[in-house]
């Protein structure tokens, strides 16, 4: 069996309540895994038993794809909350170091200690997050996820030492990784199945554009030396943030009884989604790419003479590129399948990083970023829509905690790792071997997925309406 067909034919199994032989069986007749990798069936007893459950299952219809409409209030509140909740963030990891240097006179690694602790608690949230959200239910996650979120706001004035600063640091990226979580799974709940490349482009899109207006807005409050505005600013936005959240109407999971006797027992499985692992990785490669440029373009783009006008319009470019580049990639995403949009994504990334290494002036460190802002964003969608189609309905929550965490872990693995032979080599150095690990993803994707043709087109549709009949049958059982 190819790549990771073997976690999906574990998920449907676990889905339908049949045995793996069966699932597999069930698999092969819809042409998705190849049927030269058949296992010898025991029986033709268990080969009839699999065409029943088959057609037992043929003709029934997700409620989701009634309609192909994607532009729903639902969805588009939704987005709004994320984008919101991800400008709060982005404006806070410059606020707060800037804010515990002024305010305590801390060492420069201390503050960014402060700044980073936010997403040491993001990532122990995500996974008991999307392991457990169907169980406590996905608006009530949410619910206290931005009620968290706005009440350790109001704390952040209080307190008395670094200490106590980082400890609301710590608990506020707690309750950022459950909300957005919870908003990642309320997203891909109200995204039709076949416009799902689409519906998790343009949901991520808020996070590409957070990821500009919130660094821009917390450089205005500090260049003005206004930390008093700032976290007013940010209180205001977290208290429309949990508005907004009840406002919210989430689509529920009804749990059988099968599903709530697995949540007795607890194994590595529960928390980490083995099929979504592969293409998670890949985002992870642009993580590191990206969370390299963001630490240190500042200092690079001074060094290199080009502050004024490269290092200042650079995430602007990188803004524009992703917003403009969006809508195809998910387009291309559901119509064309995954190579399609991986490919040419690790080939922006590497060219990103070779002209950032390389810039001469400032217009090939512009350039840069537009490619950044295509590779990037566009890996970041895809990975993200394909991690969720690897898990079928039953795990959607954990597959989404499992792309965050390896997205994140590139992110802040990054700059850390690379940033350590800045002293020897320069930054130059830093974006030459950011580049060599994109070129790596190439033969990770490749050898992985790449080369069975996990994510064509093909396979992808096959797939979606299998996990129809999938959830439709654990539904009705």
């Amino acid at each position: 069996m190819c790549c990771n067909d073997k976690g999906f034919v574990n998920e449907l199994s676990k889905e339908m309540n049949v045995t793996e032989a069966d699932a597999e069986f069930i698999l092969m007749s819809q042409g998705v895994v190849g049927l030269y990798n058949r296992r010898r069936r025991g029986t033709e007893e268990a080969e009839e038993q699999a065409r029943a459950l088959l057609a037992a299952s043929t003709g029934h219809e997700d409620s989701r794809e009634s309609g192909e409409k994607l532009w729903t209030a639902n969805y588009m509140l939704d987005i709004a909350i994320n984008f919101f909740v991800y400008v709060v963030h982005y404006q806070l990891m410059l606020w707060s170091t800037s804010y515990a240097i002024n305010t305590w006179q801390v060492s420069i690694s201390t503050a960014g200690l402060a700044s980073g602790i936010f997403i040491v608690g993001s990532l122990l949230m995500r996974l008991p997050a999307g392991r457990y959200i169907d169980l406590a239910g996905r608006r009530r996650l949410l619910l206290w996820g931005t009620s968290a979120y706005f009440l350790l706001m109001l704390l952040y004035r209080l307190c008395p030492d670094v200490a106590s600063f980082m400890v609301v640091r710590l608990l506020q990226g707690m309750a950022f990784g459950a909300t957005s979580t919870a908003t990642s799974i309320i997203a891909a709940s109200l995204i039709p199945l076949k416009r799902m490349g689409s519906g998790i482009g343009y949901y991520t899109l808020g996070v590409t554009l957070a990821s500009a207006v919130g660094p821009f807005w917390g450089l205005s409050f500090i260049n003005a030396g206004d930390f008093e505005t700032s976290i007013i600013f940010c209180s205001a936005l977290a208290l429309i943030i949990l508005c907004l959240s009840w406002l919210l109407k989430v689509p529920e999971r009804d749990l059988s009884e099968r599903e709530r006797e697995a949540y007795h027992g607890v194994s590595m499985g529960d928390f980490i989604a083995k099929s979504s692992v592969a293409i998670s990785m890949i985002a992870m490669v642009g993580g590191v790419c990206y969370s390299t440029v963001l630490s240190y373009m500042g200092e690079y783009a001074a060094a290199n003479g080009m502050a004024e006008l490269g290092g200042r319009f650079f995430f602007l470019c990188f803004a524009a590129a992703s917003i403009l580049s969006r809508p195809l990639i998910g387009w291309l995403l559901d119509n064309r399948g995954g190579n399609v949009v991986i490919y040419p994504s690790l080939f922006f990334l590497t060219g990103s990083m070779l002209l950032v290494a390389f810039a001469a002036d400032d217009y090939m460190l512009l350039a840069g970023g537009v490619l950044l802002g295509i590779g990037y964003g566009s890996i970041t969608a895809a990975c993200h829509a394909l991690a969720l189609h690897c898990s079928l309905s039953r795990k959607m929550g954990v597959a989404t905690s499992t792309y965050f965490m390896l997205l994140d872990m590139g992110t802040g693995a990054g700059p850390y790792c690379l940033g350590s032979v800045v002293p020897f080599f320069g930054f130059s150095a830093v974006y030459i071997i950011a580049a060599i690990i994109a070129v790596l993803g190439f033969g990770g994707y490749f050898l992985s997925m790449g080369r069975c043709h996990r994510f064509s087109i093909e396979r992808l549709d096959r797939e979606r309406a299998i996990k129809k009949r999938a959830a439709m049958h654990a539904a009705n059982a």
